[in-house]
C-alpha cells in the first residue's frame, strides 16, 4: 500500500477497549498506530465536548505517530433547517468543532448536510457553510457527507453542488450512495461512475485526496437501514471493486472504516487488498 493512502477507523471498535490502550479514549491514536493503521476519525457526533487540553494531547500523539486525524461533527447539526434557531445553533456547533479540530491538528471536519424537507434546504446549507467559514477563518476543511436516506440532503449530485458553491471538498460515504441508489455499487463500474463524476465536478486534485467512508450496508426502499460488518459478503459495497478503481485512477484517499463493530479489522483487510 502506498504511504499516501490513509486507512483508519471511525471511532473506537470493541478491539480498542479489549487492548491495553482501551482504558482511556485519549489513547485511541496510540492503538491505531500499534495495529498498523494511519488514520483516525474522532467522533464528536453527540457534541463538540472534547476539552481543549485533551484535543492538544491527541494532536501531539497523532503528529508523533504520523496518524492523519479527522473529526465527525455532531449529528444534530442541520444547516438545511428552515428553523432559524436550529440553523444558528448548527453554525455555532460547527465553528466549535472546527476550532477543536484545529487544536488537535486535524485537517477535516465531516458533517451531515441535513434534510431536504423544504424548498430552501440546499440554499440554507450553502449559506450556512459560507457563514461557518467566515466566522471560523481557519485552515480545517469542512466536508459535506453523502447521505444514505432519500429524505436527506446528500445525494452525490447534491453534495458535489454544495462543494462547487462553497469551495469545499466532499466526504464520499460509498455505503450511503449504494443504499440511496438502491444498490448501485455492486461492481467496479458503479465506483468508476462515482469517481468520474467527482473528477468532472471538482477536478483531479480533489479526487486524488478524496476522503471517504467505507463499509457494507443494509438498505430498504427509503435508503440506508444499518451498517454491516466487512465479512458479511452478502452485503455491499465490497472493497475489492473500489480498490481496482483506486489503482486505475491513481487516487490517494483517506479511507475511514465504519464496518459494524469491526472498523479495525475491515481497515486492515482493505490494507491487504491494496498491497
Amino acid at each position: 500500500m502506498e504511504n499516501k493512502i490513509k486507512l483508519g477507523t471511525s471511532g473506537n471498535p470493541p478491539n480498542f477497549f479489549k487492548s491495553k490502550f482501551g482504558k482511556d479514549r485519549i489513547n485511541a491514536v496510540d492503538w491505531i498506530s500499534s495495529i498498523g493503521l494511519n488514520a483516525y476519525e474522532l467522533l464528536m457526533t453527540y457534541g463538540a465536548r472534547t476539552k481543549p487540553e485533551v484535543a492538544k494531547i491527541i494532536g501531539e500523539k497523532a503528529k508523533k505517530l504520523n496518524v492523519a486525524l479527522s473529526v465527525h461533527a455532531p449529528y444534530y447539526v442541520v444547516l438545511s433547517s428552515p428553523k432559524q434557531e436550529v440553523f444558528e445553533n448548527s453554525i455555532k456547533e460547527l465553528v466549535k468543532t472546527l476550532q477543536l479540530a484545529e487544536m488537535m491538528g486535524a485537517e477535516k471536519v465531516v458533517f451531515h448536510p441535513g434534510f431536504k424537507n423544504h424548498e430552501k434546504a440546499m440554499e440554507n446549507c450553502i449559506r450556512g457553510i459560507k457563514e461557518v467559514k467566515k466566522i471560523y477563518g481557519g485552515k480545517v476543511k469542512l466536508l459535506p457527507e453523502t447521505m444514505g436516506l432519500k429524505s436527506q440532503l446528500g445525494s452525490l449530485q447534491e453534495v458535489l453542488q454544495i462543494c462547487i458553491e462553497t469551495g469545499s471538498e466532499p466526504c464520499i460515504d460509498f455505503a450511503h450512495i449504494h443504499a440511496r441508489e438502491g444498490g448501485s455499487l455492486k461492481e467496479k463500474e458503479g465506483f468508476e461512475k462515482v469517481v468520474i463524476e467527482i473528477k468532472t465536478s471538482l477536478g483531479e486534485e480533489a479526487l486524488k485526496r478524496l476522503h471517504c467512508h467505507f463499509y457494507p450496508v443494509e438498505f430498504n426502499e427509503k435508503g440506508e437501514k444499518k451498517h454491516r460488518a466487512y465479512n458479511e459478503k452478502d452485503f455491499y459495497p465490497q472493497f475489492e471493486s473500489f480498490a481496482s478503481i483506486i489503482k486505475k485512477f491513481k487516487i490517494e484517499p483517506t479511507i475511514i472504516s465504519e464496518s459494524r463493530d469491526s472498523q479495525d479489522l475491515a481497515a486492515l483487510e482493505m490494507q491487504k487488498i491494496l498491497n
